[in-house]
C-alpha cells in the first residue's frame, strides 16, 4: 500500500497542530514530571511544530512568509503555557510531589528571625525588677537637663573639665545632654523633698562628648539607685552595690570594693568586677588593670541635699550603674560600643 500524503504545510495546520498540544496540556496531570513529558513530546526536537519548522523550506514563495510567521506565533503560545503551567506547580507542590518544595519557598518563608528586644532593655527590665523587691520605684526622667542640676547642684567648679563643650553637648546656652543620671536624682529629690524615707531609680540615656573607645562612648545608659533616711550609712551603699552583682553576674563573680572620690559624695566608692574579657589579664577594656568598673556612689552630701530642699536630717545614699559595661562583664565582650552597632550577628545571640 502506498504511504498517506503528508499534510501541506499551510497555516491551517499549524492552527490544528497548536490547539493539539494546549489540549493536552490542560488535561495533563498536576505534576512536574507529567509536565516535562508533555514539553518533549510537544515543543522537543522530535515534536510535530519541529517538523513544521525544517519542512519549512519546502513551502513555496510568497505564501512561506505567512507560514513562516503564524509557526512562530503558535510555538511562542505553546512555550508560553508550558512555562505558565510549570511556574503554578512550582509554587503549589501537588499531591504527587508529597509536600516536596522545589525551590524552597516554605523554607524562606520560615527563614525571617524574629524580633527581640535589645540586651540594655533586657537588663534595664532585671535591675528595675531587683530593686523593686527591695522596696524602690521607678521614676521616669529626661535626657535633657539644665546646667545647675548638671554641674551646679552637684558642687562642680566653674572651671571643671565636663563643663567645656569638649565633654558635654550643649543644646543651648544652659541645656545640655545629660551626662549622668545624677542630675535626673536631684529633680526627684527636690520634687519629694517633704518625704523623709524614699527608694527609687532613674534609668535611662546618657551623652559625653568622648572619643569613642572600648570603654567609653559618646551614648551609654546608666541607672541610678537612691535611697533617703535618717538612719542610712555607708554600709548600705555596699550592701546594695555587692546584692547587685551577684544577682547580675553571679554569686561566684570576683568583685572588689573601693574608695573614690566623687563633688557630690563623701565617702565615695566604686565597684570592680574582674574582666571577663581576658580573663582579668589585661585588655583594652579594663586598661590592663584586670578589672572593670561597674558601678559608683556614696553618700551624697549635705550641701547636695540643702540645694534641692531636703531637711538637715536628711541623709541618702546614691549608685550610678553603667549598664553596658555589666553586659560586658556577664558576656565577656570586650568593647561596650557592641551595644550601639545594631550588629544583628551580636544581638541575635541575646534573644
Amino acid at each position: 500500500m502506498p504511504e498517506p500524503a503528508t499534510p501541506p504545510l499551510d497555516p491551517a495546520r499549524i492552527y490544528s497542530l497548536r490547539d493539539r498540544a494546549l489540549d493536552a496540556l490542560r488535561v495533563c496531570p498536576d505534576s512536574l514530571q507529567a509536565i516535562d513529558a508533555w514539553a518533549a513530546e510537544f515543543t522537543g526536537r522530535r515534536s510535530a511544530l519541529a517538523r513544521c519548522t525544517r519542512a519549512l523550506g519546502t513551502v513555496p514563495m510568497p505564501g512561506r512568509v505567512e507560514v513562516a510567521r503564524e509557526l512562530k506565533a503558535a510555538k511562542e503560545a505553546v512555550a508560553r503555557a508550558y512555562t505558565d503551567r510549570r511556574s503554578q506547580l512550582e509554587v503549589q507542590p501537588s499531591s504527587e510531589d508529597d509536600g516536596h518544595d522545589p525551590i524552597g519557598l516554605a523554607l524562606l518563608a520560615g527563614s525571617k528571625p524574629g524580633g527581640g528586644r535589645h540586651p540594655i532593655q533586657e537588663l534595664i527590665s532585671e535591675a528595675v525588677q531587683h530593686f523593686a523587691t527591695l522596696g524602690f520605684s521607678l521614676h521616669e526622667s529626661s535626657q535633657l537637663e539644665d546646667t545647675e542640676h548638671s554641674f551646679d547642684l552637684l558642687c562642680v567648679p566653674p572651671d571643671h573639665p565636663t563643663r567645656s563643650p569638649a565633654h558635654t553637648f550643649y543644646a543651648d546656652d544652659d541645656i545640655v545632654l545629660r551626662s549622668h543620671t545624677t542630675s535626673s536624682v536631684l529633680r526627684v529629690l527636690a520634687r519629694e523633698s517633704t518625704i523623709h524615707s524614699q527608694r527609687f531609680v532613674v534609668v535611662g540615656a546618657c551623652h559625653r562628648n568622648t572619643v569613642p573607645n572600648a570603654r567609653f562612648t559618646t551614648q551609654f545608659h546608666q541607672m541610678e539607685v537612691v535611697a533617703t533616711d535618717p538612719w542610712l550609712r555607708m554600709s548600705d551603699v555596699k550592701g546594695l552595690a555587692v546584692t547587685f552583682a551577684a544577682a547580675v553576674l553571679g554569686h561566684d563573680a570576683d568583685v572588689r570594693v573601693r574608695y573614690k572620690a566623687f563633688p557630690y559624695v563623701l565617702p565615695g566608692l566604686a565597684v570592680d568586677a574582674s574582666c571577663s574579657a581576658c580573663r582579668a589579664q589585661g585588655c583594652g577594656l579594663c586598661r590592663g588593670s584586670g578589672f572593670l568598673e561597674i558601678m559608683s556612689g556614696g553618700m551624697l552630701t549635705t550641701s547636695t541635699l540643702a540645694a534641692v530642699g531636703c531637711p538637715p536630717e536628711t541623709r541618702a545614699v546614691a549608685l550610678a550603674i553603667s549598664l553596658e559595661r555589666i553586659l560586658c562583664a556577664r558576656h565577656a565582650l570586650d568593647d561596650i560600643r557592641h551595644f550601639l552597632q545594631n550588629d544583628l550577628r551580636l544581638l541575635s545571640q541575646f534573644n
